[in-house]
């Protein structure tokens, strides 16, 4: 159940910069796709913030990961907002 949360999760927060025209969903300025990624960056960082406090409350520690955990773990975040760019971009 928590790994589905889990990535339900990582597909909203992912998808949620192409599905507002605001900035962090409160700051109001005309996004463009760096505008995009950055955003999608700080949504990662949120969501690694999350599931890092999740597991420390689930297994008593966290594991230590290296670089390419990290590497992989935000390319499957910038590909599952692909849905969202689809809608937005391609769709429009």
């Amino acid at each position: 159940m928590t790994l589905l949360l889990t990535i339900l999760l990582m597909l909203f927060l992912s998808n949620l910069p192409w599905m507002n025209d605001k900035f962090l969903i409160f700051i109001n300025i005309k996004k463009n796709l760096l505008v995009i990624f950055c955003e999608i960056l700080i949504y990662f960082l949120l969501f690694r913030v999350v599931t890092f406090f999740l597991e420390l409350s689930i297994y008593g520690n966290a594991h230590s990961q290296d670089w390419q955990f990290y590497a992989a773990l935000l390319s499957l975040f910038y590909v599952s907002s692909s849905p969202g760019f689809i809608v937005k971009v391609l769709w429009k």
